[in-house]
């Protein structure tokens, strides 16, 4: 009590009272704010949770030969790319497919490989002596038989892909229908990302290539590095294989990792969507 009366007594004296409790009432303004600014639960919570979130594209390459494996490929109800080479026998009942189901379909456009081999090339594929108003005929013609594709990525190519010309075209025939471009040569020395970014059109490269063999473990192990990458960067890119790169195996390896995908917040998307997320990165 004898504090209480000194305090009192010296705010009478020096003619503060008059200020006291306004300025009382500053200081505990003050520090009200400072503590709802650094201390709020609920920003916390949030930012968090937009932290932990990661999203995944998957592109399902060489469609168009068996549409059995697609359909149980289909049966996947996520979203995910299917690469579709043009002018096999089913590849225009599985784009029409893939536009029913909510699947983004990729023209998966055959090229010229590098080794020479072309066991693998498929109908009215793209050479690396091509000429222009060629190229233009089979790219023109793979969309009217791949309708509502969102872009094109390479079946091999390793050769076409250095090819200064052809390269060109197809960036510029992708930029005149808003098409994205996805490199899927793993070459170092294709031109696309480099002539791609000088024409302003978006192209991608991917993360993890997912299958080779049809062995289910190894496959499960390239879809979780695929999630761990995903997380560090906030998005990432795999390709998975239809037919003997891959095909069954790769779909249930898919099936059994949607847990792991779940419980580590991983989101799937379209590879569209990928390229939205890195313009809002840049």
């Amino acid at each position: 009590m004898k504090i209480k009366r000194y305090i009192l007594i010296v705010i009478k004296k020096t003619k503060l009272s008059q200020y006291f409790i306004p300025v009382l009432a500053f200081f505990c303004f003050i520090v009200l704010a400072l503590v709802y600014i650094f201390y709020n639960p609920k920003s916390q919570v949030v930012e968090t949770s937009a932290q932990s979130q990661a999203y995944v594209a998957l592109i399902f390459e060489d469609a168009g030969m068996d549409e059995q494996e697609f359909q149980k490929l289909l049966e996947i109800n996520l979203p995910f790319d299917v690469a579709i080479i043009p002018f096999l026998p089913f590849s225009n009942k599985i784009a029409l497919t893939c536009s029913k189901n909510n699947k983004e379909v990729l023209m998966h456009l055959s090229m010229e490989p590098e080794d020479q081999n072309t066991l693998w090339l498929s109908p009215r594929s793209i050479m690396n002596n091509t000429p222009d108003d060629e190229v233009d005929k089979i790219f023109k013609d793979a969309m009217l038989n791949l309708p509502h594709s969102k872009g094109f990525s390479i079946h091999l190519g390793t050769l076409v892909c250095t090819n200064e010309r052809i390269v060109t075209r197809l960036v510029n025939l992708a930029k005149a229908n808003n098409m994205i471009i996805v490199d899927s040569t793993s070459s170092p020395k294709s031109l696309f990302s480099k002539i791609g970014k000088q024409k302003g059109i978006d192209v991608i490269s991917h993360d993890v290539i997912l299958d080779s063999k049809n062995e289910l473990k190894p496959i499960q192990d390239k879809f979780k590095l695929l999630f761990n990458i995903a997380k560090k960067k906030g998005f990432a890119v795999g390709i998975g294989h239809l037919g003997q790169e891959g095909g069954l195996t790769t779909i249930e390896a898919f099936k059994e990792v949607l847990k792991d995908a779940q419980r580590e917040n991983i989101k799937f998307v379209f590879v569209t969507d990928i390229v939205k997320l890195i313009k809002q990165t840049d």
